[in-house]
């Protein structure tokens, strides 16, 4: 928030010992400053809270920066072409 003004919105979800990062999207004026890795954090500490083994998190192929969000969280593809 900003304000009275949302910035982004994120959605995590816990299924057993798998938590879901199931979309981050940031208001296009905030873009580039942070905030998507700031919510995405929050998510990993929900993530710890609720005792979680696995998160994943999912995107476009073609979403550049959501990809490279993820990457600075140290998510990594699930079959380790990343790498």
């Amino acid at each position: 928030m900003d304000g009275e003004a949302w910035t982004g919105l994120a959605a995590t979800s816990v299924h057993g010992d798998l938590v879901v990062g199931e979309m981050t999207g940031v208001r296009a004026a905030y873009r580039g400053r942070g905030v998507s890795v700031a919510m995405k954090a929050y998510g990993m500490a929900f993530a710890r809270t609720h005792g979680a083994r696995k998160v994943r998190t999912f995107h476009h192929p073609a979403n550049a920066s959501a990809i490279a969000m993820n990457r600075t969280m140290g998510f990594i593809d699930a079959d380790g072409s990343d790498r």
